[in-house]
């Protein structure tokens, strides 16, 4: 499953404030991106097609949730990226990323150690 931008940022509004009304989520996004009302309630409405999000109703108001977890999405999204570049390659991105100075010192040390500790598992 694919999450565009402006669902990302409705469903870290979301993951940070839990249940919010489209209103709410209005406000809260309004400076930032300049959506309109009708803008919110479609990426809203796209959304829980998906089955990312889910409401309830009280009185005239739509409270929103996201049913799924931040590491939900970064799993799949992670998932996506190596399949749809990197033909599900975890070494093959990794090595492009060296290739590129993508990857700092610190970052390298990180990799090392999960590596070692893999290996020392098995």
């Amino acid at each position: 499953m694919n999450i565009t931008e402006s669902e990302q940022k409705i469903l870290s509004l979301l993951w940070e404030e839990g249940t919010l009304s489209t209103m709410e989520i209005v406000k809260r996004l309004e400076d930032e991106t300049g959506w309109s009302k009708q803008a919110v309630i479609s990426f809203l409405r796209r959304m829980e097609i998906k089955g990312i999000v889910e409401h309830e109703e009280m009185g005239k108001s739509k409270y929103y949730t996201a049913i799924v977890t931040k590491a939900d999405i970064a799993k799949k999204q992670r998932r996506s990226l190596l399949h749809t570049f990197y033909q599900g390659k975890a070494g093959l991105m990794i090595s492009e990323m060296v290739s590129e100075d993508s990857l700092s010192n610190e970052d390298i040390c990180e990799l090392r150690k999960l590596l070692d500790d893999l290996y020392k598992e098995d």
